[in-house]
């Protein structure tokens, strides 16, 4: 169905130059500026499919020979995955480990095994939910496309953060390659330097591809923000500042004429991008579970090892900089992805909050704003990991929580191995 194509008065168009104003006549969509980067990498390593640019609002499906570059690339990705899995699984694979007692070797042994369980679920699910992007893409293109129709504005991603993001993590990983191959005792073995190597591309694909969600997250948001600026100037508050604006300015009573057709567009548009938020959270449910999962073993054992090393008598500043750089990455990461969610949500769950502060004098109005509040009730607004738990500004305090519950653990796991060494060696 087309939208009405009401152009704004006077005083909307005061109300629209904010800051979601960018340009009124782009010359590409902002979405391939902002995330360029991300996409280039995620496309490039056969997580994203290598789509077509057909015009700024709409992109199409890959060509024969992106879709055989994907293929070939994801086969590269996954033959060295099971490389990686039987080098750890050798007995020659003591020497990718660095730690002093078995109960830290089993540890670092899950990890790699998670991260290995994490980046190959990223993969598989990229590659069957591959149409499921593009169509995301395209219909975020398409809000953005009726946005720019319906009230002349551009809106801004402010996605800048995800090409930051990718550079500490590139920085990261190629600090911990260092740190690791100089704390290893013995000389490394060629398949030790792929095992190495290929366990850093893991990592900083599986935790670009959480960038690469917080980012379409943050894109939805900034989408659920302009609509709901513009329900705000209907709201009883902003109305009243104009009828006193305008009764200074002559005496003409100021009356809500175009709310109806405005109130119309926004409601299609917020049910669009309602669509689109859940679309993301299906595509990536499987995948944050899995990088959760990891990510959560991994922030565990490296506090571990940092305890250890602390009350320690001889500290390994090797040891002390690896336990740095991993808690830094995945804990500005899983933050990042906290705040995007709970950010998405708000957003979209404070458009009931704004109509029911609308003021309007007529009844139609009124019927208007109480069939949408209606429907809102029953539609729940929440991004879950597959459902196991809800993502949100709260999740990264429930996960250090559980953090510090599993440190415990093996705080007391630590002492009974050191209890069985004295005893052994007194006797």
């Amino acid at each position: 169905m087309a939208y009405n194509k009401v152009m704004p008065n006077s005083i909307q168009r005061r109300h629209h130059q904010n800051e979601f104003l960018q340009s009124q006549t782009p010359k590409h969509n902002s979405i391939f500026k902002d995330i360029r980067t991300v996409l280039f990498i995620l496309k490039a390593t056969g997580l994203l499919p290598i789509y077509e640019e057909v015009s700024s609002y709409e992109v199409g499906p890959p060509t024969k020979q992106n879709i055989f570059y994907s293929f070939f690339i994801r086969g590269v990705i996954q033959a060295l995955s099971i490389f990686n899995l039987y080098n750890l699984v050798m007995p020659g694979s003591a020497q990718l480990f660095y730690s002093y007692s078995d109960t830290d070797n089993v540890n670092k042994w899950i990890e790699f095994l998670l991260c290995m369980l994490a980046h190959s679920a990223t993969v598989f699910i990229c590659a069957r939910n591959a149409k499921s992007f593009i169509k995301i893409i395209n219909e975020i293109l398409k809000v953005d496309e009726d946005v720019l129709d319906k009230f002349g504005v551009t809106l801004e991603n402010k996605c800048g953060f995800s090409l930051k993001f990718i550079f500490g993590i590139c920085i990261c990983q190629w600090y911990l390659i260092v740190l690791r191959v100089t704390a290893a005792k013995d000389p490394l073995t060629v398949k030790s330097y792929i095992f190495f190597a290929f366990y850093a591309v893991q990592n900083g694909m599986s935790t670009i591809f959480i960038v690469f969600a917080a980012s379409l997250l943050k894109i939805v948001k900034i989408r659920f923000a302009h609509l709901n600026f513009v329900l705000k100037g209907y709201t009883y508050t902003q109305q009243r500042k104009l009828l006193r604006r305008l009764a200074r300015r002559s005496g003409n009573i100021f009356t809500v004429d175009n709310f109806t057709e405005d109130s119309l567009f926004t409601y299609r548009m917020h049910n669009k991008l309602l669509r689109i938020y859940r679309s993301i959270n299906d595509c990536c449910s499987l995948i944050l579970v899995a990088y959760m999962g990891y990510a959560f073993y991994t922030i565990t054992t490296t506090t571990y090892n940092l305890f250890v090393q602390i009350t320690t008598r001889y500290i390994s500043l090797n040891v002390l900089q690896t336990c740095f750089a991993w808690l830094i990455m995945h804990t500005s990461v899983l933050a990042l992805l906290s705040k995007s969610c709970g950010q998405a949500t708000d957003e979209a769950n404070e458009t009931c909050q704004v109509l029911a502060r609308v003021y309007g004098k007529s009844k139609d109005h009124q019927n208007i704003v109480d069939k949408f509040l209606t429907k809102s009730i029953k539609q729940e607004v929440q991004f879950t990991a597959y459902g196991f738990f809800i993502i949100d500004n709260s999740t990264l305090f429930k996960i250090f929580s559980a953090v510090t519950t599993y440190l415990v653990i093996l705080i007391q796991f630590k002492q009974l191995e050191d209890s069985k060494m004295e005893e052994d060696s007194s006797a």
